[in-house]
């Protein structure tokens, strides 16, 4: 089997070699498709020790099982999990599960989704039905992007800023309107022409180019906005909490490393503003279920947002084609037939 590994900066191989044996709890499922996420994209980006596999959002079919495996058949078409929790522990018997990251996983224990196969624990399986692999690598962003609008908590008739138009903030953009948003402003850089057409398609009232506007010069219908979600670096948390309404919500969903992690903010307006700041973690990844009916009903239309597909030894073209070509790329996923 051949499986794709990458090393910063920008360093990857195609690996062949055999495929182990599966447990008793294990199973071998053949990747049919798997999307490049933003956090591949860092991974080749920074410093790393040695080579390692990558690929997390992940369709594929169940090729072979271990023998304590009894929730799926052979065959069968599945999502992939990203974490999950482990059922036992004191948050988890305490209904936390959202809390825990114990429980069994495919991360960096051999080849991940850019490969032929992968051998993953059983719980992290989801059957699926009535949509295509590629649409169903979409899922698992799509859990980041459902738990981003419930940690912002949003209620009819608010109005609300995304900011930052990759595939979980215009998935986000959606759900905002589907969850009652009255008003949706889009901040994105003017670069990224297909990622801000899109986002009209997908609800946005209004586009708001971060690179010629700063968004705390902006006319907001009610001066300011009730519920702000961000997947963007740091930096742009403390200006949004700037133009919060009083009692408002900012959702977050970033990461960044060295001194750009560190952010700073008035904290008396924030005290007299009773404003809230919620961080977003999709990790154990959640709401699989409601994720693949989201996309099965059109709800979030899936094939909208994949611009590019690949084939597994096309990685590095594709990978560095996100990394330049912002204008035309919104999601990548590499198919296999």
């Amino acid at each position: 089997m051949r499986a794709a590994y990458v090393k910063a900066p920008y360093q990857f191989e195609i690996r062949e070699f055999d495929r182990r044996e599966i447990t008793e709890d294990e199973v071998l499922v053949k990747v049919k498709a798997c999307g490049i996420c933003g956090s591949d994209l860092s991974t080749a980006a920074t410093e790393a020790v040695d080579w390692q596999p990558f690929g997390h959002e992940i369709a594929g079919i169940v090729e072979k099982k271990g023998e304590h495996v009894d929730k799926v058949k052979i065959g069968e078409k599945v999502v992939l999990e990203s974490g999950t929790f482990c059922r036992t522990c004191s948050l988890c018997r305490n209904g936390r599960v959202d809390l825990c990251n114990k429980g069994p996983n495919f991360w960096l224990t051999g080849p991940m989704g850019f490969a032929d196969y992968i051998i993953v624990p059983k719980q992290t399986l989801v059957p699926f039905e009535g949509i295509s692999f590629e649409e169903a690598s979409l899922v698992e962003p799509l859990g980041v992007a459902l738990d981003l609008v419930y940690t912002a908590d949003i209620k009819i008739n608010n109005d609300v800023l995304v900011i930052g138009l990759g595939p979980i903030g215009l998935m986000a953009l959606r759900l905002a309107r589907a969850m009652g948003a009255r008003k949706i402003y889009a901040a994105e850089l003017s670069v990224a022409k297909r990622r801000i057409a899109l986002c009209k398609e997908f609800g946005a009232d209004e586009v708001i180019l971060t690179d010629k506007v700063d968004i705390r010069e902006c006319t907001y219908l009610r001066k300011g906005l009730d519920r702000v979600l961000i997947t963007a670096p740091p930096r742009l948390i403390p200006p949004a909490l700037e133009i919060t309404n009083t009692g408002g919500i900012v959702a977050f969903i970033g990461i960044e490393y060295g001194p750009d992690a560190e952010i700073s903010f008035n904290a008396n307006d924030f005290h007299f503003k009773k404003l809230e700041l919620r961080a977003s973690f999709a990790s154990p990844a959640l709401y699989f279920p409601t994720c693949i009916e989201l996309i099965q009903s059109g709800v979030i239309e899936a094939k909208a947002l994949i611009s590019h597909t690949f084939k597994l030894d096309e990685i590095e073209q594709a990978m560095k084609r996100l990394r330049d070509e912002r204008a035309t790329t919104v999601k990548s996923v590499m198919v296999k037939a």
